[in-house]
Order: C-alpha cells, then sequence, then structure tokens
C-alpha cells in the first residue's frame, strides 16, 4: 500500500535521493516489526520513517503532498503490535 501512494505521488519523478528515501521510509517500519524486539524499537523505526519522510518532502524538487499516507500501515502495525502485547500479558 506504501508503495502504491509513492508511486501515486509521484516519487520516481523526483529523483533518485527521494526515491532512496521513501523506499527506505517504506521498508523500516515492517522490518523492525518483523524483528523480535522490544515495542520500543519498533516506535523508533516509525519515528525515523516519518523523519526520512519530512527530510525527503522538504527536498524533494517536486509536490509531494500525499507522501505520508505510506505510513498508514506502519500505524496499522503499531496499533495492531500494541493489542497483541496486551492480549498476551493477560493470559500469562
Amino acid at each position: 500500500m506504501g508503495s502504491l501512494q509513492a508511486w501515486d505521488s509521484d516519487v520516481p519523478a523526483a529523483g533518485l535521493l527521494i526515491v532512496f528515501l521513501v523506499s527506505l521510509a517504506i521498508a523500516l517500519p515492517p522490518v523492525a516489526l518483523l524483528v523480535p524486539l522490544k515495542q520500543v524499537h519498533f516506535l523508533g523505526a516509525f519515528a525515523l520513517s516519518l523523519i526520512l519522510l519530512i527530510v525527503a518532502r522538504l527536498i524533494s524538487p517536486i509536490p509531494l503532498p500525499g507522501l505520508f499516507i505510506v505510513l498508514i500501515p506502519a500505524v496499522m502495525g503499531l496499533s495492531f503490535t500494541g493489542i497483541f502485547r496486551q492480549e498476551s500479558e493477560k493470559i500469562s
């Protein structure tokens, strides 16, 4: 979903550096979610993704108005890990 939004926002037309920053911002939260670390690391990956998208939007030579929709899957992952973590603590 994030890749489709990046494509729809014309990120490929913005240049190779912008494509790299946006691709890294898209990949960070799912990778952090899959690695069995603490939830704080996932929050850090989400924050870093947000910072990368802000930097990409600021230095982009073309306007990228809908770029922050890229992080919707990361927000959903963050909410689901919080829900699953609370349920697993109650069961134990």
